[in-house]
């Protein structure tokens, strides 16, 4: 199934390496906080981003869904 979703996308070194699907703009922004207080802060090419992407997403084997790739 193809969803316009808000997703967290990690960027390392420019590429993404990782993303997560959220239901609101607000949760997104609160876990990318969590997660860039957590952080080393000499990290400097990793970030993180809150983006609405069109994304392809699949039911896991415990129900829950999750984004199987970025359709670009």
């Amino acid at each position: 199934m193809i969803n316009e979703a808000i997703t967290l996308i990690l960027y390392l070194a420019g590429d993404m390496a990782e993303y997560t699907e959220y239901a609101k703009l607000s949760k997104c922004l609160k876990a990318k906080r969590t997660i860039e207080r957590n952080l080393y802060k000499d990290t400097g090419n990793v970030r993180y981003a809150c983006e609405s992407r069109v994304v392809e997403i699949s039911k896991g084997p415990d129900g829950k869904n999750y984004i199987v790739k970025i359709v670009e």
